[in-house]
């Protein structure tokens, strides 16, 4: 009765399991990630403060009114009187400033687009990363359960040729002490395992894992793409560094503004009351219309403008130097990815070879050891090689698939 219930648990359990592919990741991963969202809510507020310096080309309407009531007066006061008027305001010249805010804001904008497209390629790339350690961690805790199944297996065998008078009771302690090194290995690894789900589900958003099983991937069917330097030019990273160089170019132009005249226009339409209804002020008009021109220049502003000035185009050089900062990065970017795929690569033909060789050397040991030619220092060895094995071959592995998509978001393929 007891196993009909463990079966019926366990399918209940493997049931409740859904394969999701890398695929299927990332797309959560551009729909949930927090970075991914902040980057675009910046890139919203770059979009608003665009559209509020076009409303410096706009005029502006104001309505007011004023009541007020004197318990003593003066000449020419009277005790209560209100105003209420309209106006409409528009800026005719401002130095050329609201044009340069204009050009200056767009470009932000079009920057912070552009550190959107870098954040979101970023965190793709991030998100490969975690997939790929979670399912190298799965397959630790795979290898290392292997280990400790040989090591029972040793274990049960040494007892028996102990029993048989073949080993001394220090053999078999050797070996059982081995078995629980190798269960504190698998309970390491499951905790490795936990920890990059968590790692994993923190890039997503917090996106809850626990009821989904990662599907593996092949390397063979990663794309195979043409590497050339010449494409750093269209990372986004660069594109936005231009478009910033760009802004600041626009504000150093703006900040000469301050020794141009400003002149505004407004028109009003004005009523009057002698109380705190507008029906009319005693020697006032019913009505008032009024037209004003204002011109102003700013003659001297203790060198602060000339500081401005100075300071900008100090902006200006600062930002150029950030550029080819930029560009230099990406290229010791590109070069430390091609040299990782390379290595990659290498170190995926050895790792193969080597766990060939550590599968053949462990069936040699174990059968010389049923034979009596090898005892069970050997075995214990031949264990320890072959799951030194495995590890590193899953690590070049998956060592192999991140180094091309990490030259992939170099290039930004």
């Amino acid at each position: 009765m007891k196993k009909i219930k463990y079966l019926v648990l366990s399918s209940l359990v493997v049931t409740n399991l859904f394969a999701i592919s890398l695929d299927e990741v990332l797309n959560i991963s551009l729909e949930k990630n927090l970075d991914i969202a902040i980057s675009n809510y910046e890139y919203k507020e770059s979009k608003e403060d665009y559209d509020k310096t076009k409303s410096a080309f706009l005029p502006k309407v104001d309505l007011s009114y004023s009541y007020n009531n004197r318990d003593k007066l003066i000449p020419t006061q009277i005790e209560e009187d209100s105003t209420a008027s309209a106006s409409i305001s528009y800026n005719l010249f401002n130095g050329f400033k609201d044009f340069t805010n204009l050009y200056s804001s767009r470009y932000v904008k079009d920057a912070s687009r552009y550190y959107y497209k870098a954040k979101k390629q970023d965190i793709l790339l991030d998100t490969k990363k975690a997939y790929v350690d979670y399912l190298n961690k799965r397959k630790n805790l795979q290898t290392q359960e292997d280990a400790y199944k040989l090591f029972e297996r040793q274990y049960i065998d040494a007892k028996n040729q102990l029993t048989q008078g073949l080993i001394s009771r220090n053999d078999l302690l050797k070996v059982e002490v081995n078995m629980l090194n190798s269960k504190q290995n698998v309970i390491q690894a499951k905790g490795n395992l936990n920890i990059s789900s968590y790692n994993l589900s923190n890039i997503l958003g917090g996106y809850d894992l626990s009821n989904e099983k990662l599907d593996e991937l092949s390397i063979n069917e990663q794309k195979a793409f043409d590497y050339d330097i010449s494409l750093l030019e269209n990372r986004s990273e660069i594109k936005a560094s231009e478009l910033n160089l760009k802004s600041i170019k626009e504000q150093s132009f703006g900040s000469k503004n301050a020794f141009m005249p400003k002149v505004d226009a407004s028109v009003s339409y004005n009523q009057y009351g002698d109380d705190e209804n507008i029906g009319g002020r005693v020697n006032y008009p019913d009505t008032q219309e009024l037209i004003n021109v204002t011109a102003s220049w700013n003659l001297y502003n203790g060198n602060s403008d000339y500081s401005e000035i100075i300071k900008k185009k100090i902006e200006v050089k600062k930002a150029h130097a950030n550029l080819e900062k930029v560009r230099l990065s990406l290229k010791l970017q590109y070069q430390n990815a091609l040299s990782s795929l390379n290595v990659s690569k290498a170190n995926f033909e050895t790792s193969t070879l080597a766990l060939k060789q550590a599968k053949e050397n462990y069936e040699i040991v174990k059968n010389r050891f049923y034979e009596g030619l090898s005892d069970n220092t050997d075995l214990i060895d031949a264990n320890y090689l072959l799951s030194s094995a495995k590890q590193n071959y899953y690590k070049a592995y998956y060592d192999k698939f991140i180094s091309v998509e990490t030259l992939n978001r170099v290039l930004e393929k």
